[in-house]
């Protein structure tokens, strides 16, 4: 069914009935949305890169404690290289140490290094966020890096009470140290 607005517009048209008129419709539905996404500006990725740095609040940026809230996207940066040549294939077991902090505060809510233990699970098959099993396995043998964990590739909007809020951009420091039988060195 055509909408008030695209009746209005169509009433001013030569008479047209049937199919031709959905076709019509559809088309001064579609230019009307099209049109109200004109006035929307499209960023290079630099420019996008500083509008979202700006957007976080100046005393996270102080203390060092965001380097990114994306909401989108999984971000890895490399604090260690590995050795560049075994990575990861899902279904492998991988061995990781790891410390999890909240984006916004930068309070730890989980680590390895605590227990003095790290944990060891298949990659690539749902044991842990989505954000772990697509950020390892681009990682290689002994790598360390931190992984910046949008909401929807963490734990979303339920959270993981008490300690992840809904929607909680997560940052996490991972240290690659097994494949499978293979230790890094």
């Amino acid at each position: 069914s055509a909408s008030p607005t695209s009746g209005r517009i169509l009433s001013h048209m030569p008479s047209l009935s049937g199919a031709s008129l959905r076709s019509a419709a559809v088309l001064v539905m579609l230019s009307t949305a099209a049109h109200a996404f004109a006035p929307c500006k499209t960023l290079s990725p630099t420019a996008f890169s500083q509008a979202r740095r700006e957007a976080v609040s100046p005393s996270l940026r102080q203390a060092g404690g965001v380097t990114s809230l994306s909401m989108a996207s999984l971000e890895r940066t490399v604090l260690r290289e590995g050795d560049g040549k075994t990575f990861p294939q899902k279904g492998d077991m991988v061995t990781c140490h790891y410390e999890g902090r909240l984006a916004r505060g930068n309070s730890k809510f989980d680590s390895s290094y605590d227990f003095g233990e790290p944990i060891t699970f298949q990659i690539g098959e749902g044991q842990v966020i989505k954000g772990w099993d697509q950020g390892i396995l681009d990682m290689s043998l002994g790598e360390k890096c931190q992984l910046d964990v949008p909401p929807f590739y963490g734990y979303g909007p339920r959270g993981d009470p008490p300690d992840i809020p809904p929607m909680s951009p997560l940052v996490f420091d991972i240290e690659l140290i097994a494949i499978n039988d293979q230790k890094a060195s």
